[in-house]
């Protein structure tokens, strides 16, 4: 993350914090949610992409989906039966977020990789989900509701993510923050 700023860590900190606030309401209403409509609980799980998602789609920089989703995790370990391991959750989250652009050496951030991205993350939540809920004790329609519920998820939080994100850019929120959408070809704009 070179060039950074204040503002734009404290812009960081602040979507982390609302996400961490997000991650503990999950949290509480998901546990519920797991024992009773488990499908449903899966289609709420992309909100675990939302905080890193939206940080890289509104201010195109390296780094700032790790940050940011770490961050969300480390708010919301005090207040989740899972403690520490939401830290290391979010952390995860955003490191499996920062790749596609880590690969482009953050020079290219068209919403058409965003939709990629959390394509792939649907399919590794979707695997986690089938065998945290133990799929294979459910049903055959039970099982596949269950798996097409957690592969949706990413990518309707993608969606969410980027209205957002295009949102506070209107707003004024990255202003001098935000970088351009297509930095190929330009090698001091490795940030």
């Amino acid at each position: 993350m070179n060039n950074i700023s204040t503002r734009l860590l404290m812009s960081c900190a602040a979507i982390g914090v609302a996400g961490g606030v997000l991650f503990t309401a999950h949290a509480l209403i998901g546990g519920l949610a797991v024992n009773t409509v488990p499908f449903l609980y899966g289609l709420t799980m992309g909100i675990y992409f939302l905080p890193g998602t939206l940080a890289q789609a509104l201010f195109r920089r390296g780094g700032v989906g790790l940050l940011t989703s770490a961050l969300a995790g480390l708010v919301s370990s005090p207040f989740q039966p899972i403690g520490f391991t939401a830290f290391l959750i979010g952390l995860g989250i955003g490191v499996m977020q920062e790749v596609p652009f880590l690969i482009g050496r953050y020079r290219y951030w068209k919403p058409w990789l965003f939709w990629v991205a959390g394509l792939v993350q649907g399919l590794l939540v979707s695997g986690a989900g089938f065998g945290i809920l133990r799929g294979q004790d459910l049903t055959s329609f039970g099982a596949i509701l269950v798996i097409a519920s957690f592969f949706v998820s990413p990518p309707i939080f993608t969606a969410i993510a980027l209205w957002l994100a295009g949102a506070l850019d209107r707003a004024g929120v990255a202003r001098g923050l935000r970088l351009d959408e297509d930095r190929r070809g330009r090698p001091d704009s490795a940030s």
